[in-house]
């Protein structure tokens, strides 16, 4: 299980899903870290920081999300209706 298809994960690109109750869209695959970047699809916002770690603009609250659970030999407990869409 600790491999997961690339291709499969793009297939998820864009799609909408619910993550811990929040209603969030995929907008970024990060294939070698085998996650998903999510975008809270609310008028939710957070202060993002500039590089010198002061209050830059408010922005979408966004959440990076491994698609392997912490061993790596299964799904992530969060994520795991992804099981149907990464083995179609």
């Amino acid at each position: 299980m600790s491999n997961i298809d690339p291709d499969k994960l793009k297939t998820l690109l864009g799609q909408p899903l619910t993550f811990q109750g929040i209603a969030c869209r995929v907008i970024e695959i990060l294939p070698d870290e085998s996650a998903l970047v999510l975008r809270d699809s609310g008028d939710n916002k957070v202060i993002q920081p500039n590089q010198y770690g002061d209050a830059g603009e408010w922005r979408p609250r966004t959440f990076t999300v491994t698609v392997l659970n912490v061993r790596r030999d299964g799904l992530n407990p969060d994520l795991e209706w992804l099981g149907v869409a990464l083995t179609i």
